[in-house]
């Protein structure tokens, strides 16, 4: 009995304890609802310090003043006259997502703006309300305030986005610059355009055409036209629009870059055209830009349209630039060119260079064509570089089944589709000296420098200072103690010494030195190390920064003309470390997998345990 009476007491005690739990919550729930704006209102925390994004509320209270729409907006923006940071930022974000809005709220939302330039520096979100508001007003204010912060990557971007096709002749009207107008003024224009063409899909040839008449009138700032022609690609594909673009550029070299834009939106063809032009068959070897690559990047982002300039990208295949052969080679899968099959074939079993075999077997991949699998399933089988069979194989299977190509981008990065190549690794691959012992190389023939033995004798200018590109720029550089670089090793070839440094993004070069004089510099790369195997010495590069990931050996010879350098083998990725393990062999530890180099064998994978 006294059992039972203490259980029962048990569950009595329990209810009254849910029940006093259920009751605090439901006053806590009260403490976040609201009824009136005001009250709303006066739920929005006073939080002190910086405050980011649309600032911190509850959820239900931000949610019950959306529900008031326009009723809540002269309170919200008195609201941003307020010193708090987050009551203003709250209500600003607030402002900008009242959907109801219309012409006569004009002034209120300006005078929004003006708060927020005035408390912050920046116009924040009520820029976007603008959109909603629409109207002569609106639309003028938009065009000028974008003219003054130079930028739509921000809440103008969304306003204008908004406002869709009403807000175009405001942009054009506003590009109408008779007299001064920098070309800083006109810099968020491109991003509003551009957004008409991704977000809101406007397609207006009448706007199009109005773009190319101010385009072509030389009373009009030439900022102003530069801009018009650029962006008349967002607005439409119509191709006879597209060969009076051209026709224009053609006599108007000036125009030709802005005219490229328009045509390279467009999808069109005469684009194509204007591009190929732009291909260098003679590197710059001082400059470390490849203007290559953004052209035959381009050419691959217009995809069949380009197709017509498959003869004169096929002629790259041959090129001396290794980077050209890759480029190339992927140009041709995605622009469709399908005469080009029997070419990149040829370079599908590449051993020395494996960037160039994969590019090829995209390519055939992009070109969908049943013929090539047998050659493509050998590579699969036979090449040394593990992580290209295994992509090798996926292709095979990928054709067989029919499948096209996909991306594993999102489609707006096409430019890492592009340089897929550079991502593919084998990951956690890499050997220490309990898999390879490190035969020694004599100090009379290689010297490392580092925190404790520092090569002074070898100290040399840096080369960037000597080149026009580079030179002027960093003035104040070239003109400094800090400008002479202490390399990171030399190593005796020949009579002379070869000195060389890498210094990541900064750069590296390969430096020739005679006594103690610097006499040539041989090549401008990041210097890894250098071996000396016969009558050749080898040089390690390479580099390994953000999305990048390259590295290559050089083979180096003195002839009687002077000194010869090439490229020798592509290594999976950047070269981390390397030693000898031979007289004749070296381990290369990558980023992308280990190595074993023999000059007379190649690559292969090294077994690490």
């Amino acid at each position: 009995m006294l059992i039972r009476d203490l259980y029962i007491g048990f569950i009595k005690i329990s209810l009254l304890i849910s029940s006093l739990i259920l009751a605090s919550s439901l006053r806590a729930s009260d403490d976040t609802s609201c009824n009136t704006i005001e009250s709303c209102i006066a739920l929005i925390p006073a939080i002190e310090g910086k405050v980011w994004g649309a600032g911190k509320v509850d959820d239900a209270v931000r949610d019950k003043l959306k529900s008031f729409g326009r009723d809540a907006l002269l309170p919200l923006a008195k609201l941003t006259g307020e010193d708090n940071p987050n009551r203003r930022k709250v209500a600003d974000s607030l402002i900008a997502d009242i959907k109801d809005l219309n012409a006569n709220d004009f002034s209120i939302i300006q005078h929004v703006i003006q708060n927020n330039i005035e408390l912050n520096g920046g116009g924040g979100w009520s820029y976007g309300a603008l959109g909603y508001v629409g109207g002569d007003d609106a639309g003028k204010y938009l065009v000028s305030e974008l003219k003054r912060v130079q930028s739509a990557s921000n809440q103008i971007g969304t306003a204008f986005n908004r406002l869709g096709v009403e807000g175009i002749p405001y942009l054009i009207e506003g590009l109408r610059c008779y007299g001064y107008c920098s070309e800083e003024e006109f810099r968020g224009f491109r991003e509003v355009f551009y957004n008409y063409q991704r977000w809101t899909k406007v397609a207006d040839d009448q706007s199009a055409m109005q773009l190319f008449s101010l385009a072509k009138n030389e009373k009009i700032n030439l900022h102003a036209r530069h801009t018009a022609l650029s962006v008349i690609g967002y607005m439409t594909v119509n191709p006879q629009i597209a060969n009076q673009i051209h026709q224009y550029a053609e006599k108007n070299i000036e125009f030709s870059g802005s005219a490229l834009m328009a045509l390279q939106n467009m999808k069109s063809p005469l684009g194509a055209k204007l591009l190929v032009r732009r291909l260098s068959r003679e590197k710059d070897e001082s400059s470390i830009f490849d203007s290559n690559l953004l052209v035959f990047r381009d050419l691959s982002e217009m995809g069949e349209a380009a197709n017509s300039v498959g003869g004169d990208v096929m002629a790259y295949l041959n090129s001396e630039s290794w980077e050209d052969r890759i480029h190339s080679s992927l140009t041709l899968g995605y622009i469709g060119y399908h005469e080009a099959v029997p070419e990149l074939l040829k370079l599908i079993s590449n051993e020395v260079d494996w960037q160039q075999a994969y590019a090829a077997i995209k390519a055939l991949h992009l070109l969908a064509d049943n013929s090539t699998v047998p050659q493509i399933e050998k590579v699969a089988n036979t090449h040394w570089y593990k992580p290209l069979r295994e992509f090798a194989q996926k292709v095979v299977v990928s054709i067989k089944a029919n499948k096209d190509h996909e991306s594993e981008y999102h489609p707006n990065n096409f430019a890492y589709d592009f340089l897929d190549y550079q991502q593919l690794r084998e990951e956690n691959h890499t050997c220490d000296k309990t898999d390879y012992k490190m035969v020694s190389e004599p100090v009379e023939a290689k010297r490392y420098g580092g925190r404790e033995k520092k090569l002074d004798s070898f100290q040399y200018k840096n080369p960037m200072c000597s080149s026009d590109e580079y030179g002027d720029y960093y003035k104040d550089y070239c003109t400094s103690p800090e400008s002479f670089v202490i390399p990171s090793l030399a190593v005796k070839f020949g009579e002379k010494w070869l000195t060389g440094d890498n210094r990541g993004e900064w750069g590296g070069e390969l430096i020739a030195f005679a006594g103690s004089e610097a006499i040539e510099t041989l090549l401008n790369e990041n210097i890894e190390d250098v071996y000396v195997l016969g009558e050749y010495a080898y040089v390690i590069t390479g580099l390994a920064h953000m999305s990048s990931n390259n590295g290559l050996i050089y083979r180096l010879e003195h002839t009687d003309a002077g000194y010869s350098i090439e490229p020798f083998y592509r290594l999976p990725g950047a070269p981390r470390t390397s030693w000898k393990i031979s007289d004749d062999s070296i381990l290369i530890n990558t980023v992308s997998g280990a190595v074993i180099f023999n000059p007379s064998d190649g690559l292969k994978m090294a077994n690490c345990k």
